[in-house]
């Protein structure tokens, strides 16, 4: 066992490569040992990327077959950015695997490993291991918090009724949203404001880190051209898990395709919020259009607004409203707004202010 824990020594100090480059992700470590060495390594690189044990499996190649894997944190079971690991650890032939910490927040691979004859056996230097994800741990236990913010005209509306949107509100309250979406992990539009905006989704910052984008694409019907595509920054399309047809350009780096049952989705927005929070993300700035919007906010899943009034009025029954959707049909169910405030920014006017009915 002193031998298995100078392995595990090496998988934690693997691990801590990945500080400041997993985002909200643990920090995760493995390595291959056959015949007492050492034949494969990895760990979890950035977001998006291979887990720690597909990089050691690819590493170690064929040496992999018969061989132990020492990991910091249990194999998954579970489909998030990648496929279960438990599956690659199982077609490669691995013989034994030594992890140090369970993981609570996804499908967790030792039952199906044991049920596929492969040894399992935790707990190996795991108080050593839970420094490394100490900050995961802590991040697992809190609630998802998310904020809608909206651009719009004094009447309400985001685009006019041939969808232009360039610009609303002014350069001063543009450049204050980009510095919000800084605090958050996660930036998230439906398809129409991909298709019309082809948005960059970013902080326009050198120095203010970018949030991941994500995106509503049932169908898988965003083009190749789609800014959001572009590799700069991780992009999570959450997208009907019926589709069986994955376009060939949405195989790359950046790119974490997220399945989930659409219809429910569209009935409760706890769908999408749950199938994020399996990949880490808990803090969401929803940036539109009006049916994800109305979506999240009927679905009872926002904790505050920031809604950003350019003095224009655009006019006009088909120009798009800031909240679409079927809307309430009675006054007294409609949403109420508490902790309202509003300051200037530029000649436009900003509301904050919470929704009473979390």
């Amino acid at each position: 066992m002193n031998t298995g824990r100078r392995y595990m020594e090496v998988a934690i100090g693997l691990a801590n490569k990945g500080k400041g480059e997993v985002y909200t992700n643990p920090l995760v470590g493995c390595v291959i040992v056959k015949d007492d060495k050492i034949v494969g390594k990895g760990w979890h690189q950035y977001f998006g990327g291979n887990h720690a044990e597909i990089n050691a499996l690819i590493d170690a190649g064929k040496n992999a077959k018969g061989a132990d894997l020492y990991v910091t944190l249990e194999p998954c079971d579970s489909y998030g950015k990648k496929p279960p690991c438990s599956i690659a650890i199982i077609k490669a032939g691995i013989k034994n695997v030594y992890y140090a910490m369970s993981d609570s927040n996804v499908s967790c691979g030792k039952k199906v490993l044991k049920k596929n004859g492969v040894g399992v056996f935790g707990g190996l230097l795991k108080e050593q291991a839970k420094v490394l994800i100490k900050d995961y741990l802590k991040y697992l236990k809190s609630k998802p918090k998310i904020s809608i913010k909206v651009a719009m005209s004094l009447d309400g509306k985001i685009a006019t009724c041939k969808y232009d949107s360039k610009w609303i509100t002014s350069e001063k309250s543009r450049a204050f949203a980009h510095k919000m979406r800084s605090r958050y992990d996660a930036i998230l539009v439906g398809t129409n404001t991909a298709l019309k905006d082809n948005p960059f989704l970013n902080t326009h910052s050198k120095t203010l880190k970018s949030p991941v984008r994500v995106v509503i694409d049932s169908k898988l019907e965003l083009p190749e051209t789609c800014h959001l595509f572009d590799a700069t920054i991780p992009t999570i399309i959450i997208y009907d898990s019926n589709v069986v047809a994955i376009p060939s350009y949405l195989n790359k780096k950046g790119i974490i395709l997220a399945p989930v049952n659409i219809n429910m989705a569209k009935k409760n927005f706890a769908t999408i919020t749950k199938k994020l929070n399996s990949l880490s993300i808990k803090r969401i700035l929803i940036e539109g259009g009006g049916e994800v919007i109305a979506s999240a906010l009927f679905s009872n899943m926002v904790d505050d607004i920031y809604f950003f009034i350019a003095p224009k009025i655009i006019g006009g029954k088909f120009a798009v409203s800031s909240v679409g959707g079927r809307g309430v049909e009675k006054i007294c169910k409609s949403l109420p707004v508490k902790n309202m405030k509003v300051r200037k920014i530029g000649s436009d006017l900003l509301i904050t202010g919470n929704i009473g009915t979390k």
